[in-house]
């Protein structure tokens, strides 16, 4: 059993993509800037500029450890009961599947004062966390790192340009709007992020289960974008599909030469369960299997009797068939793709007359399929339904809104279960 029922995912490169196009927008109104500060007794002016747009670099950064530990006996007490270590320990392995870098390698930090003016090249890494809260997930800066290689100009580095990095992300952040989740008629836990080298990934289950924890899987479809369903969801959505046909009716009312006279019948005939199952390992399909009731009521006249019987309509072998996922652009929908020949039979309830019974049975019975099987058939034929939209991401900061978007997007099988993979395209402006 997979410890996820929906699985959807983003790599690094579509997410750097998103980055250069925010740098592209907001360059240089956000991205540059200075500040005045005093350092023993002397005034300097400290200007920053990020040459490049920032790149996103996806898994724990290697120094992550350290630079928790640091933190933490510095700023936090642990708990009664609780050591320091036990608490970087559980922090690390949240961190860990949470975190990601925003890593600005072209970026200069210019120093005037004192007489003095030096540029210098310097490197800064932001960390930010994926936090989910209900059915969204928000980013948030943890903090900012750098270094110049020399002491003087790390002060500067880490007095001005760090504390600013983490206040720019703290205005920017809240714009990226993480979607939550959704299917049709199909309710999910609220989603858990998974961090992994080449994908961040938002992981939900279906309601009623607990929300995915680690272990995650290790390894996850190689696309840019995907989105993996797997087989309890896939059969939740089919059921949930397929619901407003069950109790479907179907009337009828006519009459039939029975050849010692002419007999009015009335039936009715219902949809009265479906049963969705997997159609093949990985395969965008299901498969159904439908039991129809029904009841034939028909009455004779001879002479001044009425004779009447009472018949119960059912379907051996009954209606099954195929239902499979479409996608046009982020719409993902289901249809009927072919429903299978069924039969219907009437069988007498009581004991009526068996020369009234043999005289009716084959009359009413080619009147009752001659109306109903292909009404029944129709109604399946017809099923459609929708799934989900494919979600974007939407960046919504500083006047500049975009979105992340999949396209290309198509049906493959993952580890034995359904996917949809593509690719992202970056919009707006």
């Amino acid at each position: 059993m997979t410890p996820f029922d929906v699985a959807v995912g983003l790599d690094e490169a579509a997410m750097s993509q998103a980055m250069a196009a925010v740098y592209r927008e907001l360059y240089p109104r956000v991205f540059t800037g200075s500040q005045r500060v005093e350092k023993a007794g002397l005034e300097f002016v400290v200007s920053w500029d990020v040459k490049a747009p920032p790149t996103v670099v996806l898994g724990p950064p290697p120094e992550g450890r350290h630079l928790l530990a640091r933190h933490l006996r510095t700023h936090l007490e642990p708990p009664s009961g609780l050591t320091v270590e036990q608490l970087i320990d559980a922090y690390a392995a949240t961190l860990e599947h949470t975190t990601f870098q925003v890593v600005a390698n072209e970026m200069t930090m210019s120093i005037e004062g004192g007489g003095e003016h030096a540029v210098v090249p310097v490197k800064v890494v932001l960390y930010v966390q994926i936090d989910s809260f209900g059915a969204h997930m928000t980013l948030r800066p943890l903090k900012a790192t750098g270094t110049t290689g020399n002491p003087t100009d790390d002060w500067f580095l880490n007095n001005i340009i760090l504390p600013e990095a983490v206040k720019v992300a703290q205005e920017m952040l809240p714009g990226i709007d993480l979607p939550p989740l959704t299917f049709a008629g199909v309710g999910l836990t609220p989603p858990a992020a998974d961090v992994t080298p080449r994908h961040v990934v938002a992981l939900a289950a279906l309601s009623g289960r607990p929300v995915p924890t680690p272990p995650y899987p290790e390894n996850w479809p190689q696309s840019p974008f995907f989105a993996v369903l797997s087989d309890d969801a896939k059969l939740a959505i089919g059921r949930a599909g397929v619901r407003s046909m069950v109790g479907k009716s179907f009337g009828e009312s006519g009459s039939v030469d029975i050849g010692i006279g002419t007999a009015q019948y009335a039936a009715t005939a219902r949809i009265a369960a479906i049963d969705v199952g997997l159609a093949g390992r990985g395969a965008p399909q299901f498969t159904f299997s439908a039991a129809i009731t029904g009841n034939v009521r028909a009455g004779i006249t001879i002479g001044c009797t009425t004779f009447g019987v009472n018949y119960t309509l059912y379907a051996a072998p009954p209606p099954t068939g195929t239902i499979g996922l479409e996608l046009s652009g982020t719409q993902v929908s289901a249809r009927t793709q072919h429903v299978n020949t069924f039969v219907l039979l009437i069988s007498p309830d009581g004991s009526p007359i068996e020369w009234l019974l043999s005289a009716l049975t084959v009359p009413l019975l080619q009147a009752v399929t001659a109306v109903f099987s292909p009404l029944i058939t129709m109604a399946f034929e017809g099923l459609v339904f929708p799934v989900t939209v494919l979600p974007s991401v939407f960046i919504d900061t500083s006047g500049v809104r975009l979105a992340v978007t999949p396209t290309d997007v198509h049906f493959a099988t993952f580890a034995g279960l359904t996917s949809i993979e593509g690719t992202a395209r970056i919009t707006g402006g």
